[in-house]
């Protein structure tokens, strides 16, 4: 299982409360990330952005009311799963994720970059192998049916993802350790399953790369 603490990234910088919002500025754009976490002496104060540093001469106001309209108090523990670190980032549009303890004490961060590096890895992006995708109504979805297809055809199903295509249906997403499909789509094809698409080496694997690295592109915009 990955956690939170299993892809904490050492490297990302942190500001103290007491910093000039210049050089919080200039760390930003030298790590391209559009928050930092603010810590003050080894414990966790909040996240601030790069829109509330344009507006002030301290990223600490004397004003509660002030510091708590720009400081996002949002973090994740160190035993949470990488989903839910990736559930914090996308509800909260952060490019960094604080991971704090218990006790409030700061622990480290984790960058948009290190989420998708280590779902592609959860995933198999990298394993050989091809990919299925799957149309059905949900109330018909059943894993272990599709697994025992992938299976009885001498396959290995390497991750699995279901999300709602439309309103009572949904797409199943299979990574399979088997680069040649074809067999596995004739089964689906017999016991009447919807295939949606599938995609086989090599042109699965230069699909990916060349996503992974327009996203990797994008990221260090």
């Amino acid at each position: 299982m990955i956690t939170a603490s299993n892809i904490l990234n050492k490297q990302v910088p942190v500001l103290d409360p007491q910093d000039d919002p210049v050089d919080a500025l200039n760390l930003m754009d030298q790590f391209r990330v559009a928050d930092l976490p603010v810590v003050e002496k080894g414990r966790y104060v909040g996240m601030i952005s790069e829109t509330a540093l344009m507006s002030v001469d301290h990223i600490l106001e004397k004003e509660e009311s002030s510091t708590e309209a720009r400081l996002l108090a949002v973090s994740v523990k160190p035993h949470d799963h990488i989903l839910d670190v990736l559930k914090k980032a996308s509800e909260n549009h952060l490019s960094v994720v604080p991971v704090v303890s218990e006790d409030g004490l700061y622990v480290g961060a984790i960058t948009l970059e290190d989420l998708v590096e280590n779902m592609s890895r959860m995933q198999g992006a990298s394993e050989p192998g091809g990919i299925i995708v799957l149309e059905m109504p949900a109330l018909d979805y059943s894993l272990q049916q599709i697994s025992r297809i992938v299976e009885e055809n001498g396959a290995k199903i390497l991750s699995a993802s279901v999300h709602q295509s439309e309103p009572g249906m949904v797409d199943v997403n299979l990574k399979v350790n088997q680069p040649d499909l074809n067999a596995i789509l004739q089964t689906f094809n017999r016991f009447s399953y919807t295939i949606k698409g599938s995609y086989q080496e090599p042109e699965y694997t230069e699909a990916l790369h060349k996503r992974y690295e327009e996203l990797m592109r994008f990221l260090n915009i």
